[in-house]
């Protein structure tokens, strides 16, 4: 079912998708995104909550991000479906040549912005900014999947590894954890501006390319 749900997004593709989702997947391209969530808490909490913030996403994404790569990914052992060495990988529909290598369960994308997603939430308390982050992490999900990077199964592997990692966190972490949001959360719409702002963008440039070739 994983492998059919897989074909399902991979096999309906064009031109102009190939371009936008592949800039969806890129992390340098958020960099604006993150440093407004960081800017909104800092705004909000002064110097403790932000540095509380990128303590919690600093430690989490460790866990997510190198330790999925180096630890579990290696155990659990499920190729990429683009891995050359993955018997499907001449069915998948690759973008600009790139095919995944190693193994992709779970998913790190998915992991990393699940955790953005619940710790942002958490300090902030904003349903926009919480609507924003989850379609988002959506989205970007729904990219590793387009490009062959990952099976569907693999993102829900990341929102699971996630979940698990925030409750750690918050029991390590317990007493930085509970900060008492202010009564007026100010600048909530920044993040939203800034990811709207960052998908226009994608899409105007996608256009371009498509056009151009």
């Amino acid at each position: 079912m994983d492998e059919q749900l897989f074909f399902l997004i991979n096999a309906h593709h064009t031109e102009y998708f190939d371009a936008f989702m592949w800039m969806m997947s890129q992390k340098t391209v958020w960099i604006l995104l993150y440093a407004s969530l960081l800017y909104v808490v800092w705004r909000n909490y002064s110097w403790r909550g932000a540095l509380t913030l990128l303590l919690v996403i600093g430690i989490g994404m460790l866990i997510t991000d190198w330790g999925n790569a180096h630890l579990l990914r290696p155990w659990i052992g499920r190729l990429r479906p683009s891995n050359p060495d993955n018997p499907i990988a001449p069915m998948v529909h690759i973008v600009y040549g790139r095919h995944g290598s190693g193994c992709g369960m779970p998913s790190a994308h998915s992991a990393n912005m699940w955790l953005l997603t619940y710790v942002t939430y958490h300090w902030l308390r904003s349903r926009w900014t919480a609507i924003t982050m989850v379609v988002l992490t959506l989205m970007i999900c729904y990219s590793r999947i387009y490009l062959g990077f990952h099976y569907p199964g693999d993102i829900l592997g990341g929102f699971i590894l996630a979940t698990l990692v925030v409750l750690m966190l918050s029991r390590i972490f317990k007493k930085l954890w509970h900060i008492e949001p202010p009564l007026t959360v100010r600048l909530v719409w920044l993040p939203t501006l800034v990811t709207i702002l960052t998908i226009v963008s994608f899409a105007i440039s996608s256009a371009c390319i498509t056009f151009q070739q």
